[in-house]
C-alpha cells in the first residue's frame, strides 16, 4: 500500500474513534447525571380516585345566555344620566366618573389611579368607554350645562368629579394622578357636607 493511503486511513480511524467515544461519553454522562425518578405514591392506597365531570354544555349556555339577556336588559342611560354615574350616586354623595379609550394605554393608567384616588377618599367610583356613544351623549349633555366653558366639551382620558344629585365639581382633563383626584372628591365631600 501507499504511504499516504496508510496516513489517511489512520487519520480517518482515529477521528472516527474519537467522535464515537464522544458520543458514548456524552450519552453516558446525560444518562447518569440525570436523578432517578421515584415512584410516586398514594395517600390512602385503598380509596380510589375520584374525577370531578364538567357539567353539560346545555346548562352553561343557558346560563351564559341568562347573563346576557340581563346586561342587554340595563339601560346605557337613566333619566338622561348615564347608569354607572346614576347607579354610583346611590351609594356616594361623591363620584370620581373616568371617561376613557380601554385599548389607550394612558387611558388605562388614569383609569387606574382615579379608581386609586376614589377609594382612599372613600367616593363612589365610575367609568364610562367612550365607544358607548349613548353614555358619552348624556355626559355631553349633563356637562353641557355647566357654566364653565371649559367644561362643556368631553375628550379622553378625564376624571369628572360629581356631587349629588348630579351636579359636577370639578373636571380634570389628561392624565391625573392619584393623590389629585383623592383630594378633588375630599373637596367635594367637604364642599357637599359644608350645604
Amino acid at each position: 500500500m501507499n504511504e499516504r493511503f496508510r496516513i489517511y486511513a489512520a487519520i480517518a480511524l482515529t477521528s472516527v474513534l474519537v467522535v464515537a467515544g464522544g458520543l458514548f461519553f456524552i450519552g453516558h454522562s446525560s444518562a447518569s447525571s440525570a436523578p432517578p425518578v421515584d415512584q410516586i405514591k398514594p395517600l390512602h392506597p385503598g380509596a380510589k380516585a375520584t374525577v370531578a365531570l364538567a357539567p353539560p354544555k346545555a346548562a352553561m349556555t343557558k346560563a351564559k345566555a341568562g347573563a346576557k339577556k340581563t346586561l342587554a336588559r340595563r339601560p346605557a342611560v337613566i333619566a338622561g344620566v348615564p347608569t354607572p354615574l346614576v347607579e354610583a350616586l346611590k351609594r356616594h354623595s361623591v363620584v370620581v366618573l373616568a371617561l376613557v379609550a380601554p385599548k389607550s394605554e394612558v387611558d388605562s393608567l388614569t383609569l387606574a389611579e382615579a379608581k386609586a384616588g376614589a377609594a382612599t377618599a372613600h367616593a363612589g367610583f365610575a367609568t364610562i368607554d367612550v365607544g358607548n356613544n349613548a353614555q358619552v351623549e348624556a355626559l355631553s349633555a349633563l356637562v353641557g350645562t355647566s357654566a364653565d366653558a371649559q367644561n362643556r366639551l368631553l375628550d379622553d382620558p378625564a376624571v369628572l368629579v360629581f356631587q349629588k344629585p348630579q351636579a359636577l365639581y370639578v373636571r380634570l382633563n389628561g392624565y391625573v394622578d392619584a393623590d389629585t383626584v383623592e383630594q378633588a372628591a375630599v373637596n367635594a365631600a367637604q364642599l357637599s357636607t359644608a350645604r
